[in-house]
């Protein structure tokens, strides 16, 4: 994944559910890896593509992290953790189709000068309006790369504050699968991940995603609203009011200041 300043992926997002009702789901997604340091190159090659301004496919740094068109490495300086700094960052996402987006979960990948994984940053959007950093070491865990972190953030109505995540994370050639594991008591009581086939971010890619899939970037809300429907009529779960954000990781809220 190096060579290239961004990469196209073509996979899909998939959640499991086990308990209290066996429950999931499978979609296809396209998503994008950018290299934090090179957005301007591709800015300036990629035909259809804007960093910080108006294009079919852009991307926009007010979108991520802390409010305002800050750089985005600086942004993320605050949640990278200690140690070395990264010699390459990736942007995991999804990028406004003609200025609209809406990320339920970015991810920010850490590489250092071996091209090696060794951080990983997941902030993450609610529907509610919130957004909320986790920031972990990733260690090696089972051939794969893995991360642990106790859940902070209200996301699911269908799921209380109690439990941990696990996240997990396989780069292979062009290949890249990202999953996070809520567990409770010891027992995984859902699965979800996100994978694809990734193609260098050029002209000629982006145009093909496009034309092949015209409407993808758009369904992502309605997505999830019908899952919730399923879940609440379908399945009779029970509903957690969601809480007034108040951890510190918290850097959005729509009922309060927003944290620095």
């Amino acid at each position: 994944m190096r060579s290239a300043a961004a990469w196209i992926f073509d996979g899909h997002v998939a959640h499991v559910r086990s308990t209290p009702c066996v429950h999931g789901f499978r979609t296809p997604v396209h998503f994008y890896a950018f290299d934090l340091g090179r957005l301007d190159e591709v800015d300036r090659e990629v035909k259809g593509f804007g960093w910080n301004r108006f294009a079919p496919v852009s991307v926009r740094n007010r979108d991520y992290l802390s409010p305002g068109d800050g750089e985005l490495r600086e942004k993320l300086e605050p949640w990278r953790g200690g140690g070395a700094s990264p010699h390459r960052i990736w942007l995991i996402t999804s990028a406004r189709w003609l200025g609209y987006v809406f990320n339920p979960v970015s991810f920010y990948l850490l590489e250092n000068e071996a091209g090696e994984l060794f951080h990983l940053v997941a902030e993450v959007n609610n529907t509610f309006g919130d957004r909320h950093v986790y920031s972990e070491p990733l260690e090696p865990k089972d051939g794969l790369l893995g991360a642990e972190h106790a859940k902070e953030f209200h996301v699911s109505p269908f799921n209380n504050m109690e439990g941990s995540y696990q996240f997990t994370v396989r780069r292979e050639g062009t290949e890249l699968y990202i999953g996070v594991d809520l567990y409770r008591d010891g027992k995984k009581i859902l699965e979800a991940w996100m994978e694809g086939e990734g193609k260098p971010f050029t002209s000629k890619t982006l145009l093909r995603m496009a034309l092949r899939h015209p409407f993808r970037p758009w369904l992502t809300m309605p997505r999830i609203v019908w899952q919730a429907v399923l879940l609440k009529f379908k399945r009779k779960l029970p509903v957690f009011k969601r809480p007034e954000p108040r951890h510190d990781h918290t850097i959005r809220s729509r009922n309060q200041p927003v944290n620095p």
